[in-house]
């Protein structure tokens, strides 16, 4: 539906973790390896989601799949 936010970190992450919930209707982004939450939407899905993030400045970008959830997402 094209619900769109920026987000602003001050701080350089190595790994960021995205969460999407589709039935709870969550879509969390944290710090990977620190296990802190940088940025959480509630939103009622109703089509296909497709959470995405850019880097404002070029640099790598490595994407992993499977990591573990951080303990302040199994807990919510």
């Amino acid at each position: 539906t094209g619900v769109m936010s920026d987000v602003h970190v001050s701080e350089h992450l190595a790994r960021i973790g995205i969460l999407l919930d589709y039935s709870s209707g969550r879509l969390l982004f944290f710090n990977a390896e620190r296990g802190l939450m940088l940025f959480a939407i509630r939103h009622k899905f109703t089509d296909a989601a497709y959470p995405a993030f850019a880097l404002e400045k070029a640099g790598v970008l490595t994407l992993c799949t499977g990591m573990e959830l951080p303990e302040f997402v199994k807990h919510s």
